[in-house]
C-alpha cells in the first residue's frame, strides 16, 4: 500500500555498508522516510577499524581518495574534518618488487631515467607512447592487452599487474579496461594517448580558478583517513540517520507491487514502501527478487575473489628496511612470493601502532593466488613471515598477528562487464520504484561506491516526486 498523499515517500535501504548509508542519508536529507535493513550488527560493510593492544587495524580499505563530491559533502556535514588525517608525506613513495628486492617507483623524470624498476628498453617505449594510435573506440580490451599495445609487457608486468592487485585483488588479462580503469580509456580516447592527456589534465589543474578543488593544497590530494580509522565515517553517517538504521534485519525477498515494494525479513509480516534501494552484493540477488521475463537473468556471472587481511605488528628493530613509503606491491612474475602486497600502516598514518612498533597490512588471494586467501591462519601467518622477511627484513615473531577474511571480496569488471551494467538499467527501467548502488556499478573505491549510492538515491527520489506530482 503506498503512502498517504500528505507523508514523505517510505523507502526501504538494503545494506548499511557504506553504499546503503550514503543512500539513506541522501535519501533522509531530501526528506523522504527511510529505514535501512541491515542483516549484521555494525555499520559500514566490509569498513572495519579495530584496536587491540594499541595497533588500530582495519579489516577492509585503508584509505580514502579525495575528490569524490559526495565523499567531501560528507566529511564536511559530518563534523569528520577535525579528525581527518592525510597520508604522511613519506607515502608519496610506492616500492615494487622485482628480482626480488623491493625498488620505489619514479615519482619523476629524473627518477624515471636512473630507476632499475625498468629498463632502457621500457623508458624508450614510455617515450613512444604518444605516437600509438588508439584502439578502435568500440574495441573492448583487457587491462593487459591495452598496456601491451602502448607500452609493452614490462609496464605491464611491473607496473599494472601489481596495481591491479592492489585494487582489484584481479588479473589485468581479464579486466575490461573502459569498465575498470575508464579514465585511462578516455585519455587514449580523448588525446589519442595517455601521457598526452595526462599533461593537459595537468596544465588544466595549474590553470584551474582559486578555490577550485583541484587548486586545494597538497595535503588535501593526498589519501586520507580518520583519527580513529576508516570506520569513523560509516559509523558518524549511521548515528546521523538514528533509529532508521535497524540491524540484525535481513531482507529475504522484495516483491514489486503497483505503486510500490513488499519488503520481507522473514520474522515479520511483509512491510509495504514506496520504493527500495538495494546496496546488497550482486551475488545476494539471486533469489532476493523475481525478475521479469522482459528483463531475463543476470547474463553473465560476476566473479568476487577471495581476499585475506593479515595485520601483523612488529618492535621497529626487528624490521630492517625504512619503511618509508605507501607500501610494497608484488608482481605476479615474482613467482618466489606469495603475498600480493603489504601496506606501511604505521607510515602511512599515525597511531596505528604503540610507540617503538610498526604496523604491516598484508593481503593475499585475489583472483591470482586464491586459495592462500581461504587457507588456515596458520598456513596464512607463515607465508605472509616468510615473504616480510626476505622483503623487507623481517625477524623474530610478531607482537601482534590478526586475521581478516573476505570469502567474497571485489567485483571483478571482467570483459563484458557491460551486459552487467546494462541489465541492472533494464530492471530498473522495468521497475522504477527499484535502484541499485554498490561497488560493482562504477567503480570498486569507496569515493566511488559512495557516489553510486548517492546516485541511486536522487533516481529514485526524482521518480517518487515525478509519480507523486501526476496523481
Amino acid at each position: 500500500m503506498p503512502t498517504a498523499p500528505s507523508s514523505p515517500p517510505r523507502v526501504a535501504v538494503l545494506g548499511a555498508g557504506i553504499a546503503g548509508l550514503t543512500a539513506a542519508y541522501t535519501l533522509q536529507r531530501q526528506g523522504l522516510d527511510v529505514t535501512v535493513f541491515e542483516a549484521t550488527s555494525h555499520p559500514g560493510g566490509v569498513i572495519r577499524s579495530e584496536v587491540i593492544d594499541g595497533y588500530l587495524i582495519e579489516h577492509g580499505p585503508n584509505t580514502l581518495q579525495p575528490g569524490t563530491p559526495v565523499l567531501a559533502d560528507c566529511v564536511a556535514d559530518l563534523d569528520l574534518e577535525d579528525a581527518r588525517c592525510p597520508a604522511s608525506e613519506a607515502a608519496r613513495k610506492r616500492f615494487v618488487v622485482r628480482g626480488g628486492t623491493p625498488l620505489p617507483l619514479p615519482t619523476s623524470p629524473f627518477t624515471l631515467l636512473t630507476t632499475p624498476l625498468f629498463s632502457a628498453r621500457a623508458r624508450w617505449r614510455l617515450l613512444r607512447e604518444p605516437f600509438v594510435p588508439p584502439a578502435p573506440p568500440h574495441l573492448e580490451e583487457s587491462v593487459a592487452d591495452f598496456t601491451r599495445r602502448r607500452l609493452g609487457e614490462e609496464w605491464l608486468a611491473y607496473a599494472v599487474n601489481p596495481f591491479v592487485a592492489g585494487i582489484y585483488a584481479g588479473d589485468p588479462e581479464r579486466l575490461s579496461l573502459p569498465h575498470a580503469f575508464p579514465t585511462l580509456h578516455e585519455l587514449e580516447q580523448t588525446h589519442g594517448s595517455l601521457i598526452g592527456g595526462m599533461l593537459r589534465r595537468m596544465r588544466a589543474r595549474r590553470t584551474a580558478p582559486a578555490g577550485a578543488s583541484d587548486a586545494s593544497p597538497r595535503t588535501r590530494r593526498r589519501p586520507f583517513s580518520f583519527r580513529d580509522g576508516l570506520a569513523m565515517l560509516p559509523e558518524a553517517l549511521a548515528r546521523r540517520l538514528g533509529t532508521a538504521v535497524q540491524y540484525g534485519r535481513a531482507v529475504t525477498r522484495l516483491v514489486p507491487t503497483d505503486g510500490g515494494v513488499l519488503v520481507e525479513t522473514g520474522d515479520t509480516s511483509p512491510r509495504p514502501f514506496d520504493a527500495a534501494l538495494v546496496t546488497l552484493p550482486l551475488y545476494r540477488l539471486d533469489g532476493l527478487l523475481d525478475v521479469d521475463e522482459a528483463v531475463g537473468p543476470q547474463p553473465v556471472p560476476v566473479t568476487y575473489p577471495p581476499v585475506s587481511v593479515v595485520a601483523l605488528g612488529f618492535r621497529r628493530e626487528d624490521v630492517a628496511h625504512p619503511l618509508d613509503g605507501f607500501g610494497v606491491l608484488v608482481p605476479a612474475c615474482e613467482t618466489d612470493f606469495q603475498i600480493l602486497g603489504t601496506l606501511f600502516s604505521s607510515t602511512l598514518f599515525p597511531g596505528r601502532a604503540p610507540d617503538g612498533h610498526v604496523l604491516l597490512t598484508t593481503l593475499l588471494g585475489g583472483a591470482r593466488r586464491p586459495e592462500l586467501a581461504l587457507a588456515p591462519e596458520p598456513r596464512r601467518e607463515q607465508t605472509v613471515l616468510d615473504d616480510l622477511r626476505r622483503l623487507l627484513g623481517v625477524r623474530g615473531r610478531p607482537t601482534l598477528v590478526r586475521h581478516v577474511c573476505w570469502p567474497r571480496a571485489i567485483p571483478q569488471y571482467e570483459r563484458g562487464y557491460g551486459a552487467v551494467k546494462a541489465w541492472l538499467a533494464a530492471l530498473e527501467q522495468h521497475a522504477p520504484r527499484l535502484a541499485f548502488a554498490g561497488n560493482y556499478r562504477a567503480g570498486v573505491s569507496v569515493g566511488d561506491t559512495m557516489a553510486s549510492g548517492a546516485d541511486a538515491a536522487h533516481r529514485l527520489a526524482r521518480t517518487l516526486a515525478v509519480d507523486a506530482r501526476t496523481r
